[in-house]
């Protein structure tokens, strides 16, 4: 139950949906038999997406897709980590989402109010934006998006480090080609031992630097102190005609193409990380159409649905 809840408000706190429609696809039943594999959504998480995408509310066509792992349940929780993700450019249109994401949380007592996480990655969402470019993205709440939260720097939270050479919701204007040279985004958040705060770190094919921090004072309960779980992997949303892809479009049958997170490392009370060098849970919503494989030695391929030509 615990990594369905991640996934439906893996997608709350992140796509305002979107997808490529250069390309005609498929309609109708054909779509629906491919594509549909809906989440089993309560009427409070239904509440949490029209949040932060109202047209998706009252829409029927509207689809969300996650194909990630996610580590929960470690004895003393989870103080931060460390993760290299592949960044990639989409030709996306209104109501069309996609992006890549790592996600710190808590989880509390399953209610959305209780939810409290800290989010990063890149991410391509015209509705948010208003173009269909790649951007560096954090987000956070302490309470499910009731009262608290928001994207990037739109709201006091987050506290940007004087100087840092990437500030949220940067466009990141050179990408990775799928079958040629990577861009890779380098993050770390980990726990601050002396302050509580959680720090933020980012290097854009280059070590992560300090880019700011999350007070300790922005969190209640246990999220105060560390996480709960923490998950890696990618979201995408769409109207069901229009499948979206995600990370490179490629699914990882083809690991050349396909996107990919690694130097996946965990992060223990001690400050000390770990690196994964073996396998988490994943879920993935629809396999045939999104799909992650089993992470070696910190690294798993992910994604699906095509790459779209860019425009």
């Amino acid at each position: 139950m615990g990594i369905l809840l991640v996934a439906c408000t893996l997608f709350v706190l992140l796509v305002a949906g979107e997808v490529h429609g250069s390309r005609s696809h498929a309609t109708g039943e054909e779509v629906k038999k491919k594509f549909h594999a809906p989440i089993n959504e309560t009427s409070s998480i239904r509440g949490l997406i029209g949040h932060v995408s109202p047209h998706l509310q009252d829409s029927s066509d509207a689809i969300v897709y996650f194909a990630y792992h996610g580590a929960a349940s470690a004895p003393n929780g989870y103080y931060g980590f460390i993760g290299t993700m592949d960044v990639y450019g989409l030709p996306l249109a209104q109501g069309q989402g996609s992006a890549a994401a790592v996600w710190i949380s808590d989880e509390g007592d399953g209610a959305p109010s209780s939810l409290k996480n800290i989010m990063i990655g890149w991410d391509v969402l015209p509705d948010l934006y208003g173009d269909s470019k790649t951007h560096f993205y954090i987000k956070w709440t302490n309470d499910g998006f009731q009262s608290t939260g928001c994207l990037n720097l739109k709201c006091n939270g987050f506290q940007p480090e004087k100087g840092a050479a990437i500030t949220p919701g940067d466009v990141i204007d050179h990408v990775s080609s799928p079958n040629g040279a990577k861009r890779n985004l380098n993050l770390k958040i980990i726990k601050n031992g002396t302050s509580g705060d959680w720090l933020v770190y980012c290097g854009l094919d280059r070590p992560p630097q300090l880019i700011g921090r999350f007070p300790r004072s922005l969190f209640t309960g246990g999220f105060a102190d560390r996480a709960v779980g923490i998950t890696f992997g990618g979201v995408v949303s769409a109207p069901i005609t229009k499948p979206t892809p995600m990370g490179s479009g490629y699914l990882p049958t083809d690991v050349k193409s396909a996107a990919s997170i690694s130097n996946i490392q965990l992060v223990d009370q001690n400050g000390r990380a770990w690196p994964v060098t073996g396998d988490l849970p994943k879920l993935e919503t629809n396999r045939n159409a999104y799909a992650v494989t089993p992470i070696v030695n910190g690294r798993f391929y992910y994604g699906g649905h095509e790459q779209p030509p860019m425009v």
